[in-house]
C-alpha cells in the first residue's frame, strides 16, 4: 500500500483540522503508526485528545493475530480512546476480544457482509449481535451523549506538555 503524500501533507492537514476545530480520528494499521502520532504530539503538532482506531484488516494494515492487538493496546497511552476495526469474518472475534478488554468497537456492512455461516447480515443485525456480546461481557452500551463525552468532542489542549499530561 502506498500513501501518496509527504509528512508535510499530514502536518498541514492537522493544522487545518485544528484551525477548524475538527478532531481527527487516527486510523492506525500498526504500532509504528502509533509511534508516528506520538512524535507529532511530542513536537506540539497535534494537541487534542488521542482518538484512535486500530485497523485490523491485513494487506498493509494490522493483521488478525490477537498478540498484535494486545501489543497495540499495551502501547496505547492510558488517556487515549481506542476503537477496534476489522473486516469480514474477523469482525466478531476481534470485537469480542476488544469488548472483553474494555475497548470500543466498530461494526457495520462497510466492514462485514457475512454472518458466521456465510449468511448475509445487515448493519442492524451486526449492531444487535455486538450489543448482545457486550451485555454478556458486562459492558454498558454508550448513548450518543456518552459517545460525545468518551470521544472528548470539542476538547483541545494548550501545547505538547498539556497534551502529554492528558494522555498519561
Amino acid at each position: 500500500m502506498v500513501v501518496d503524500a509527504k509528512p508535510s501533507f499530514f502536518i498541514e492537514h492537522l493544522r487545518r483540522l485544528h484551525q477548524a476545530r475538527i478532531q481527527p480520528h487516527f486510523m492506525l494499521g500498526h504500532v509504528h503508526q502509533l509511534e508516528s502520532v506520538e512524535r507529532l504530539i511530542r513536537r506540539g503538532l497535534y494537541t487534542g485528545p488521542l482518538i484512535l482506531n486500530y485497523v485490523a484488516i491485513g494487506g498493509g494494515a494490522a493483521g488478525l493475530h490477537p498478540a498484535d492487538l494486545v501489543e497495540f493496546v499495551r502501547r496505547t497511552p492510558d488517556g487515549a480512546v481506542l476503537t477496534i476495526e476489522s473486516a469480514m469474518r474477523a469482525v466478531l472475534p476481534m470485537n469480542a476480544m476488544a469488548i472483553a478488554m474494555g475497548l470500543h468497537v466498530r461494526v457495520g456492512i462497510e466492514d462485514n457482509l457475512w454472518g458466521r455461516k456465510g449468511e448475509r447480515m445487515t448493519s442492524v443485525q451486526q449492531i444487535e449481535q455486538t450489543v448482545r456480546i457486550a451485555r454478556e461481557l458486562g459492558r454498558d452500551i454508550a448513548t450518543g451523549e456518552d459517545a460525545k463525552r468518551i470521544y472528548q468532542i470539542g476538547e483541545w489542549y494548550e501545547g505538547a506538555d498539556e497534551t502529554i499530561a492528558a494522555l498519561g
